[in-house]
């Protein structure tokens, strides 16, 4: 086992710290199915299955265990994967970390920015028709920013939304 650490072979396998050998085991063929350079056509495969192998070999055999226990006390504790998004506090707000194993909900990407595309035609489009037709102050393009800057952001959204992949 090395000095440094490469990969949380606990995260790898998607079991706790405290799983048993019969835990291991299972999950370490469960992921074996998944990432075996045989059945998966990937090109991260043959990494994705030496990761799980040598995470298979330093979990099952008791005394790598406990040195790969110990070498881990000495990092940041990891969040459980319980399924939760584990939240990552910031001053004020929180917010949730990305997961790249989950799915993403492709109706709630795509109405997200639908609706932020919306927001800006109907802000601009508004404001540009008081200014013209009610005769409204010009400073009032000043709330046409918002605008300006959800339109570019919510197409670009649009064309790397899930539902094109």
């Amino acid at each position: 086992m090395r000095g440094s650490l490469r990969y949380d072979h606990y995260r790898i396998l998607g079991i706790m710290r405290n799983a048993s050998a019969h835990q291991v085991k299972k999950a370490y063929r469960e992921r074996v199915k998944l990432c075996h350079p045989d059945r998966n056509g990937s090109p991260e495969a043959a990494r994705q299955f030496q990761a799980v192998q040598e995470a298979y070999e330093t979990l099952r055999d008791g005394e790598l265990r406990r040195s790969y226990d110990a070498l881990l006390s000495g990092y940041r504790p990891v969040q459980a994967t319980t399924g939760e998004r584990p939240p990552t506090r910031t001053p004020g707000r929180t917010r949730y970390a990305i997961r790249a194993d989950r799915p993403v909900n492709r109706f709630a990407f795509i109405g997200l920015h639908v609706t932020g595309l919306c927001f800006g035609v109907i802000l601009i489009t508004g404001i540009v028709i008081g200014i013209t037709f009610l005769h409204w102050p010009l400073y009032l393009l000043v709330f046409c920013l918002p605008g300006l800057v959800v339109i570019p952001d919510s197409l670009a959204g649009l064309r790397r939304s899930p539902a094109s992949k």
